[in-house]
C-alpha cells in the first residue's frame, strides 16, 4: 500500500469535509440551568442557541431569537412588533477579527463590551463517553475563577460551544462547572438555515469592562431613578388595583438586597464588588 497517497487522500477529504462545515450555516441548541445566588439552591433554565455563520458565532436566548425573527418580519411590511431584552449572557465571536463582544441589559439599556478573543488552555483527557449518541472527549479548564468540565464531540466539525468558550476539536457537547453554578447540554442542532448573526434589535452603547462596572454601581445605588425621573412608565397598584405612590427609599433597599443576592456571573471575575452598607 502506497502510504503517502492514502496519507494525501485522507488529508485532502478531511480539509474538503472542514471546508464544507466551514461554509454551511448552523444553529445549535442548548439548555442552559444556572444559580443567580450561588448560596442558594435553587436553579433557573433557559433554553439557549448558538448561531454559527462563517467565522461568526452568536449565544443567546432563543426567546429573543424569535423575538428578532418576529420583528425582522414585520419590518418588511412596515409593521411593528413587541420589543423583548434578554440580552443577558449573549456573546458574538469574530473569530477571524479574533475579537469577543458581551452584552448585558440594564432594564432596557443594552451595553456592549469588546474585548479580545480569550485563549483556552484547555487539557484534554482519554475519557470517553456517549451523549445524545454521540462518542465525547472529556477536557478540563481553568478560566475566570471556576473550573470546567466539557465533552466534546469531533462528530460534528464544529470548534464552537456555548458563550464564550470554543477552540476544542469538536463541538462541545456538555460544558459545566465543578461547583455546579453553571450547566449547558446539547439539546439539538439544524444545519442551513438562515441566519443575521449581527443583527439586534436595540442599539448598544459600547463601552468598556470599566464602564459598565460604574453603571451597574450607578444602577445599585439608584435603581429606581429612571422611573423617577418618568423615564419609565409604571403604575403602582395595591391588589385592589388602587393606584398609589410607592416608596422608593424602602424598594430601593429591597432591590439593592436583591442585587447583592444575585452577583452570580459566569465569569467570576466579572462579579462586581458592591458596598457592605
Amino acid at each position: 500500500m502506497n502510504w503517502k497517497i492514502l496519507f494525501r487522500t485522507v488529508s485532502v477529504v478531511m480539509i474538503l469535509f472542514f471546508n464544507v462545515s466551514q461554509g454551511q450555516n448552523y444553529k445549535v441548541f442548548y439548555d442552559m440551568v444556572y444559580k443567580t445566588d450561588s448560596s442558594d439552591s435553587e436553579t433557573q433554565k433557559k433554553a439557549m442557541v448558538l448561531l454559527i455563520k462563517d467565522n461568526q458565532s452568536k449565544f443567546f436566548s432563543q426567546e429573543q431569537l424569535i423575538n428578532d425573527s418576529v420583528i425582522i418580519e414585520k419590518q418588511k411590511t412596515n409593521g411593528k412588533a413587541l420589543k423583548k431584552y434578554d440580552y443577558n449572557f449573549m456573546t458574538i465571536k469574530d473569530n477571524q477579527e479574533k475579537k469577543l463582544h458581551k452584552f448585558n441589559a440594564i432594564l432596557r439599556d443594552l451595553y456592549k463590551i469588546t474585548e479580545s478573543m480569550p485563549v483556552f488552555n484547555w487539557i484534554i483527557t482519554g475519557e470517553t463517553k456517549t451523549i445524545n449518541t454521540f462518542t465525547c472527549q472529556k477536557a478540563t479548564l481553568n478560566y475566570a475563577n471556576r473550573s470546567w468540565e466539557a465533552w466534546f464531540t469531533t462528530d460534528i466539525a464544529l470548534h464552537e460551544g456555548p458563550y464564550v468558550f470554543n477552540g476544542l476539536p469538536g463541538l462541545i457537547i456538555s460544558l459545566k462547572d465543578s461547583k455546579n453554578n453553571y450547566e449547558f447540554s446539547f439539546s439539538g442542532l439544524k444545519k442551513n438555515e438562515v441566519l443575521n448573526v449581527d443583527y439586534l434589535s436595540t442599539k448598544p452603547f459600547e463601552v468598556t469592562a470599566k464602564q459598565f462596572n460604574k453603571a451597574l454601581l450607578d444602577h445599585y445605588n439608584d435603581p429606581y431613578r429612571e422611573m423617577k425621573a418618568g423615564n419609565i412608565k409604571v403604575r403602582w397598584q395595591d391588589e385592589d388595583g388602587k393606584e398609589f405612590k410607592p416608596d422608593y427609599k424602602e424598594l430601593t433597599k429591597t432591590e439593592q438586597k436583591n442585587i447583592k443576592k444575585h452577583n452570580n456571573p459566569i465569569e467570576l471575575t466579572e462579579a462586581i464588588h458592591y458596598p457592605t452598607k
